[in-house]
């Protein structure tokens, strides 16, 4: 009797326990309702390394080799993992949201300068990628975006925390996380087809753009805002330029400088037509006539000679090439890192 007795009440214990984990409070970020969980602390963050995943990047890294780095905008590196330890355990599937702060700077300014300028909001005004879904313990991951830079390496300090609007749910001092963020660089210009062969007024060719390393497709959406509500887009152009300018110009509906990296072929590279102008004929210098008095010329005897055969102008002036050079571009930063040229020779 006592058997079946225990056999009964072993499922009721079971779902007694069931339910005790299933009534787990969550922090309650949207209002102010006494007797719910605060929000724990951050207080620990590290940087995923994955080269080695066992051995996270420290935060704040004791030597340039433990520094965690990211290419912003290049397949494979335009993105940061956190790996952060809370301060307490969260039931799962509470929703916890992060904020994220200039390495210096009040805790209270809404709009973070250089944080705003490095990682791109990619879902319009919302982070999205801020709200992470707790798993039952005390740790958890987020991705962070990083945005293209152009030029020069650039070692980004910000601080990471859990935040709510309202009174009583601010947890202690944000964790400050360090990493450097690398260029995105040219890698080549070349002309596609038969570059042999000299091009001629009124051809249309097709020169290509590479990057050095390939772009990931995610940072054509990449954009930043300003404090004054302006939004600047992160996503990677090309200016280009002629030199001489009037002997070659982009072909077709292509609007103006500069024109956006698309990178939709084998090779990564992004390509666009030219087309090439005759030269402007330059007109010949006329020299004035002034009157003059006659002079009286004394005949001397001298040696006959050669008048030389007059040569025919503008084939000696005319240009023998046209140089189209690259450099890349985004409306955030403007033109950055090294420019590239391409010669192409003319008729």
């Amino acid at each position: 009797m006592r058997k079946i007795l225990f056999t009964c009440a072993a499922p009721v214990l079971a779902l007694a326990f069931l339910s005790t984990k299933a009534v787990a409070q969550c922090p309650d970020v949207r209002s102010n309702r006494p007797g719910a969980p605060l929000l724990p602390a951050v207080t620990k963050v590290e940087i995923f390394n994955p080269t080695v995943p066992g051995k996270p990047h420290p935060a704040v890294p004791g030597s340039e080799q433990d520094r965690a780095q990211t290419t912003g905008g290049v397949r494979g590196k335009s993105s940061l993992t956190l790996i952060v330890t809370l301060s307490s355990e969260v039931a799962s599937g509470c929703e916890l949201p992060f904020s994220l702060y200039d390495a210096t700077g009040s805790l209270i300014n809404r709009f973070q300068p250089d944080t705003e300028k490095t990682f791109p909001r990619i879902n319009g005004t919302s982070s999205s990628y801020l709200t992470v879904t707790a798993n039952g313990s005390n740790k958890v991951e987020l991705t962070l975006p990083v945005g293209i830079r152009l030029g020069g390496s650039r070692i980004q300090r910000h601080r990471l925390g859990l935040s709510t609007p309202y009174s009583g749910q601010t947890p202690e001092t944000p964790v400050l996380f360090e990493f450097k963020n690398n260029p995105v660089r040219i890698g080549s210009i070349y002309r596609i087809g038969d570059t042999s062969r000299p091009a001629s007024p009124g051809d249309r060719i097709e020169v290509a753009v590479t990057t050095a390393e390939p772009m990931d497709p995610a940072s054509e959406d990449y954009e930043f805002v300003t404090s004054d509500q302006r939004r600047l887009r992160n996503r990677l152009f090309v200016r280009y330029t002629f030199s001489p300018t009037n002997l070659a110009r982009l072909d077709g509906n292509m609007g103006d400088n500069p024109q956006p990296f698309a990178p939709n072929f084998a090779d990564g590279s992004s390509r666009l037509p030219i087309r090439i102008s005759a030269p402007s004929p330059t007109p010949s210098p006329v020299t004035p006539i002034l009157p003059q008095k006659p002079l009286a010329v004394v005949k001397l005897p001298t040696r006959p000679t050669l008048s030389p055969k007059p040569q025919a102008q503008g084939n000696a002036d005319a240009p023998q090439s046209v140089v189209m050079s690259a450099q890349l571009y985004t409306e955030s930063t403007g033109e950055g890192g090294e420019i590239l040229s391409l010669d192409i020779p003319l008729n």
